[in-house]
């Protein structure tokens, strides 16, 4: 295991998702790392697509997207961890823990996680903006978001009516927090801020959604998001203009 200290670049935690998805595995698990915050939304850099966001997001790593882990090697130099999924799985050779002990359900949060990271287009179209809570709107509402929230429905009913009543049962899909559990978090506030929280289907699919929420480094996020002021104007979901119902309690 290398010793020195990695860092972990992410940008806005208002309104990046994978961000908080890789942080969150970190921060739950109790790993040691540094951050490096890459801000949008500032009168300097209003936005991707302009040379000054180039310039910013290359020193996250080859791809210009976050999260990328940046780690020291034993024989000197660093080396660069991107996307969410190998940084996962990076950790993991040393922290096993961050997936299920059990072999096959490892295989299946590794499944759902892939599944996560390639799909639910008809879900991830509502922005994650942490701040926005937004009344219900049937227009978004179309076929393909409610196809993939059954499908979310269905997943999450099925694995948390297996775990409840188990002996460290802790709420979450396979009974504790592991990596899947991260890779969910923000559709859960997706759900919360676009009142879509009523089109989960099952107690066991709608407890585990809150129990995401009320994990306490998922709100240790959120009060590290209220610190920021920018705004990111292609985040706050065209179409959802005057629609805010309230700010972020």
């Amino acid at each position: 295991m290398v010793n020195s200290v990695p860092t972990l670049y992410i940008l806005n935690r208002n309104y990046s998702s994978w961000s908080l998805r890789a942080w969150l595995v970190m921060r739950y698990f109790k790993l040691d790392f540094n951050i490096e915050l890459l801000l949008l939304g500032t009168p300097e850099i209003p936005d991707m697509g302009i040379p000054a966001a180039d310039v910013l997001m290359r020193r996250a790593g080859p791809t210009s997207k976050v999260p990328a882990l940046h780690v020291e090697k034993p024989s000197g130099g660093h080396h660069i961890v991107f996307e969410t999924l190998a940084i996962l799985e990076y950790l993991a050779e040393d922290y096993p823990e961050i997936w299920p002990t059990d072999r096959y359900d490892r295989a299946l949060a590794r499944s759902l996680a892939a599944e996560m990271a390639t799909g639910f287009f008809g879900i991830r179209k509502y922005a994650m903006n942490i701040r926005g809570r937004y009344a219900f709107d049937p227009e978004l509402y179309t076929a393909d978001t409610i196809n993939q929230l059954a499908r979310v429905s269905s997943i999450c009913e099925d694995l948390r009516s297996k775990q409840v009543g188990k002996d460290g049962d802790k709420g979450y899909l396979f009974g504790r927090f592991t990596a899947i559990d991260a890779m969910y978090t923000p559709l859960a506030f997706r759900l919360r801020n676009y009142s879509l929280m009523d089109k989960i289907q099952g107690k066991h699919a709608q407890a585990y959604v809150q129990r995401l929420l009320d994990t306490e480094e998922v709100k240790e996020w959120v009060e590290l998001s209220k610190k920021e002021k920018e705004v990111i104007p292609a985040d706050e979901m065209p179409g959802y203009e005057g629609k805010q119902l309230t700010d972020v309690e």
